[in-house]
């Protein structure tokens, strides 16, 4: 049997088993990169399932603020893609690699404007100056109480920078914020948000059993199925907005069980970037009269 039909078996089984507790309808999305195109597709799609009903939690793993590969959205898109996140009603997001990009103060900046907690466990100070995220979150959701952890890889971080910014170890950082939780009784469900590829995902939750769902990013696969490891489920939503990750959970008695998990694809919309134009014509401008004053 191969392995895509191993994991299509092995979530057939959780979607078999009968409801027993809350539901819980969780949206997700990773590595936006300042598409703003996919924004409102994904915007209508999301306020679509808010009417199914469900208590809903809307989650993004990260690297949704920057990318320089898209130069006329990367000069302007910062704040637009926040208070975008704001309305629709994020309630939580991960650190990604990228969206360290910006400057110290400006990423301090970015995390104040959002109305939701900006999360990773693992990036660490070295020299006592506190980081602007936080490293997890605790909401209700619903009835539900609900752990949020967020990680972030330590591939390509813009070491410079944040000099006094260290990666420490997934599985430790992922299982301290459990253990700390914990102290004030077991969440209902214990969710991962976290900048790292599938397999590393699948690597931690083997380490961290005690994870219900992880949601991955910046390896840019999308999981039509779910990967299984052990009890945990891990999706991801590919890249770039294509699609909103939705999966509906059936919530109690110390377990989460799926119900439903589907892709949504999103299409493009026309875009203005008449913001992004403006920018790299003052930006050029400085530079022009800079230069002169240097030459003359």
């Amino acid at each position: 049997m191969t392995r895509g039909a191993l994991l299509a078996l092995a979530a057939a089984v959780v979607l078999a088993t009968p409801a027993h507790g809350e539901s819980l309808r969780i949206l997700y999305t990773n590595d936006l990169h300042l598409r703003f195109e996919r924004l409102p597709a994904l915007e209508r799609l999301i306020a679509a399932e808010r009417t199914q009903g469900d208590p809903v939690l809307l989650v993004d793993a990260g690297d949704a603020w920057q990318d320089f590969r898209v130069p006329l959205y990367a000069v302007w898109g910062a704040e637009p893609m926040v208070a975008w996140m704001n309305r629709v009603g994020y309630d939580a997001m991960a650190v990604g690699n990228h969206d360290l990009y910006w400057n110290g103060s400006r990423v301090a900046q970015l995390v104040e404007q959002a109305k939701f907690p900006v999360l990773s466990a693992n990036l660490a100070s070295v020299d006592g100056e506190e980081p602007p995220f936080v490293a997890s979150g605790r909401i209700k959701v619903g009835r539900l109480d609900v752990l949020i952890i967020g990680l972030t890889t330590a591939e390509d971080l813009p070491y410079l920078d944040f000099p006094w910014l260290r990666p420490t170890d997934l599985v430790r950082a992922a299982q301290r914020e459990i253990d700390a939780a914990s102290g004030s009784g077991r969440p209902d469900l214990i969710l991962c948000v976290g900048h790292v590829g599938l397999d590393e995902a699948a690597r931690i939750a083997a380490a961290v059993p005690t994870i219900d769902v992880f949601v991955s990013g910046h390896s840019h696969e999308a999981t039509p199925v779910p990967r299984v490891v052990g009890k945990t489920l891990i999706v991801e939503s590919g890249a770039f907005g294509r699609s909103l990750g939705r999966l509906v959970l059936d919530v109690g008695e110390g377990s989460a069980r799926l119900v439903e998990h589907s892709l949504l694809a999103t299409e493009k919309a026309v875009t203005d970037i008449g913001h992004g134009l403006m920018r790299i014509a003052q930006t050029a401008g400085i530079l022009a009269l800079l230069l002169a004053i240097l030459l003359f």
